[in-house]
């Protein structure tokens, strides 16, 4: 068994779980799943197609890779996502996609949303990428970490510096970051326990003949949230020890909340008003004085 299969598996399973229960697929956001087929030619990478109650468009998770990480707390195995987002044609946001991004979702989208089987493989992988999760677990402990990574602007221009990409990517990147945590949390009976958003200089894309280089950006900002899971209170000092082996150290910290069993967890963290972060309730389902303190706001 590869190192990504333990993954899949996983993964594949909290989505089914979620769907097969409404009260679950309608706390996290869920309206819809399936896994991504290859065409003529089969996947190297799983993938799945993902659709969220309320909002337009599409999204797909692919499973990139997985290592191990030797932490204090125990040995550690980290997938890695990347997240791409198909807009809807009503949805004004396309328009701040790039010219063949724009092209794609024109002509290669069908009725769901997503690409059509016989030309998805036609899709170069960057194109409709806004960020990156990994997941990390430990299965000594059962603690685990979601994170999430991404820029508030992804943004791209020619060498003649002619802007034709500024995607949100933090904005379309946290709803899956929130429905992978919200899936672990209620299937497998988690309550989230720290939230740590960190920050730093961001960058932009430079296009030049076929050659892509980055260069730094004043006005873009790169962010981090990791959202820990600790089993037990006794193991939450290995857990922290995964985030931060986690985290990346040049990120200015910019937030960091502990949430306490039987205290009401707050709506929103403002760390930087270009990182906005919402504090589900679907994170909490492992704690049942926890679920009980939730309001239904």
């Amino acid at each position: 068994m590869n190192a990504t299969e333990p993954f899949r598996l996983r993964f594949q399973s909290l989505v089914a779980r979620g769907l097969s229960s409404s009260t679950v697929a309608a706390r996290v956001g869920l309206a819809g799943a399936s896994e991504v087929w290859g065409g003529a030619e089969p996947r190297e990478r799983p993938a799945w197609y993902l659709w969220l109650r309320g909002a337009p468009g599409a999204w797909q998770l692919e499973l990139d890779s997985a290592e191990t990480l030797g932490p204090a707390g125990g040995l550690a195995s980290v997938a890695r996502f990347t997240v791409r987002h198909y807009p809807s044609a009503s949805d004004p946001i396309l328009e701040r996609f790039s010219p063949e991004e724009r092209r794609f979702a024109t002509e290669a989208l069908d009725a769901t949303g997503t690409p059509r089987i016989e030309v998805a493989g036609e899709i170069p992988a960057a194109l409709f990428t806004v960020g990156s999760i990994d997941w990390a677990l430990v299965p000594e402990t059962d603690d685990s970490v979601v994170a999430l990574a991404s820029l508030d602007r992804l943004r791209t221009r020619t060498g003649e510096d002619d802007l034709v990409r500024d995607v949100p990517g933090w904005r379309l990147g946290f709803p899956i970051f929130s429905l992978l945590a919200g899936l672990h949390a209620q299937v497998e009976r988690r309550a989230a326990t720290r939230l740590v958003v960190s920050r730093q200089p961001g960058f932009e894309a430079v296009i030049s003949g076929r050659t892509v280089d980055h260069r730094d950006a004043p006005d873009v900002v790169q962010g981090d949230a990791l959202l820990l899971f600790a089993r037990t209170p006794a193991q939450g000092d290995g857990a922290s020890r995964l985030l931060d082996a986690l985290r990346d150290p040049a990120g200015e910290l910019v937030a960091d909340a502990t949430f306490v069993p039987g205290e009401h967890p707050p709506h929103e963290l403002a760390p930087d008003p270009r990182l906005p972060v919402h504090v589900s309730h679907a994170w909490f389902g492992g704690e049942e004085h926890v679920e009980q303190i939730l309001c239904a706001c």
